[in-house]
């Protein structure tokens, strides 16, 4: 009798996990947006559980604090909705597989427009909170984020390069680091209101011409 019970708790134990995993959901969707409108300080957990839908007792249960609910927003806003490290992500192995230097940072480089289209609204936030608390998870990301690009240039592009013509390690590093930085990325693409296409066409371009001191294609599908 208890053994045939058995499927039906796991059922409703998985209906519950599967809505408690929604409502999170809302929630760091309803706090991005309102992150990104009405910035750090103008948000407050009230207005995210209002538009999340959510008592506003659910938000502090779930995150606590504003900091930790903005740490979370951001995890999300780099990775997406699938928790997959960048050196896991299909335009990290795609580069790595791919035996053509150009070839290879074409596809970083629209794997990282990707992630730079979701951070780049939200730049204005950690500005507002760089010198509090609240500054240290863009502060913390940001270190992340250059080791993983010192990785990527030092382990996956150059080594597809001549070495006789291939730019220096550090200085390689340093270029990507900045050329596929959220701040740039808004810089052209938000303020100046060009492209993400051509966000895309020029930093590939750019980097092609810099690591392996010759111009490549634009995109992976390129000739």
């Amino acid at each position: 009798m208890t053994t045939s019970k058995l499927p039906a708790v796991e059922a409703v134990k998985s209906s519950r996990a599967q809505k408690a995993a929604a409502t999170r959901q809302r929630m760091l969707d309803a706090a991005y947006d309102l992150f990104c409108e009405a910035g750090f300080r103008g948000t407050t957990m009230a207005a995210v559980a209002e538009r999340a839908g959510v008592a506003v007792q659910t938000v502090y249960f779930t995150f606590h604090t504003k900091d930790a609910l903005l740490q979370e927003v951001h995890d999300q806003t780099v990775l997406g909705r699938d928790p997959t490290p960048p050196f896991a992500q299909p335009w990290w192995r795609a580069a790595a597989a791919e035996p053509d230097p150009q070839r290879a940072v074409a596809h970083v480089v629209l794997g990282v427009q990707e992630i730079l289209a979701r951070v780049a609204p939200m730049m204005p936030v950690f500005h507002a909170v760089a010198g509090d608390a609240a500054g240290e998870v863009y502060r913390h990301a940001e270190e992340l984020r250059r080791n993983g690009m010192h990785d990527l240039v030092t382990q996956v592009l150059l080594p597809k390069g001549d070495k006789d013509t291939t730019m220096d390690p550090e200085e390689a590093a340093a270029l990507v680091f900045v050329l596929l930085g959220p701040e740039l990325y808004r810089s052209f693409v938000l303020d100046a209101g060009l492209s993400p296409d051509r966000w895309v066409s020029w930093t590939t371009a750019t980097l092609n011409r810099d690591l392996f001191q010759r111009a490549g294609p634009n995109h992976p599908d390129a000739p």
